[in-house]
């Protein structure tokens, strides 16, 4: 039987070599917690050494960061309202892009969820930025022009019951459309009751 090839190294830019070693880390976390990478595996499956891995990203911790950070920018790719339509049409695309994002990749996003709940400050300050947009984006499409605090803190709270629900759901247990629709439904309660309290 012959023997396989040696993999041979790509010269890649510093920019296409980061973006490559990021774009395993996501591909990997599919079916392992993001602690749980190997940094050999990384730099073997792109083809380099250990040390060259550590020339774009000086700490197991840093690359870690660029994956999340990475995840975090494609669930913001999702999650968003489309350009046309009414408030609550807007606001339904936004809870669209974001349930089914969530239910796509429950294993690693609720593996990512877990490293940022462990309190590493580096991932919980990504989490935080990208839940804070989502929720920005749906006052936004709710034309919520001015929330007040309890209105914004309200989203909040409703953001984290929405991802609790996107990752318990399966379609045998609550057909995304569903949930989908008692989400939106729920929004709308919850901005008629802050702004009855806040009045």
């Amino acid at each position: 039987m012959p023997a396989e090839p040696a993999r041979t190294r790509t010269r890649l830019s510093a920019d296409e070599r980061r973006r490559q070693l990021i774009g395993i880390g996501l591909r990997l976390l599919v079916d392992r917690p993001i602690h749980e990478l190997s940094i050999d595996e990384v730099a073997a499956e792109a083809g380099i050494s250990r040390g060259l891995l550590f020339r774009y990203f000086p700490t197991k911790r840093d690359y870690y960061y660029a994956v999340v950070e990475a995840a975090g920018r494609r669930l913001l790719k999702h999650a968003k309202a489309p350009e046309t339509g009414t408030s609550r049409e807007r606001v339904r695309g936004i809870v669209t892009g974001f349930v089914s994002f969530v239910q796509r990749r429950r294993t690693n996003y609720v593996a990512l969820v877990r490293v940022a709940a462990g309190g590493d400050p580096l991932v919980l300050k990504v989490f935080e930025g990208h839940r804070r947009t989502i929720a920005e984006r749906v006052l936004a499409a709710a034309e919520q022009e001015r929330p007040t605090a309890l209105t914004s803190l309200a989203v909040r709270g409703w953001l984290a019951m929405a991802e609790e629900m996107a990752v318990e759901s399966t379609e045998e247990v609550v057909p995304a459309e569903e949930l989908i629709d008692f989400l939106v439904a729920n929004l709308d309660r919850v901005l008629d009751l802050s702004r009855a309290t806040s009045a």
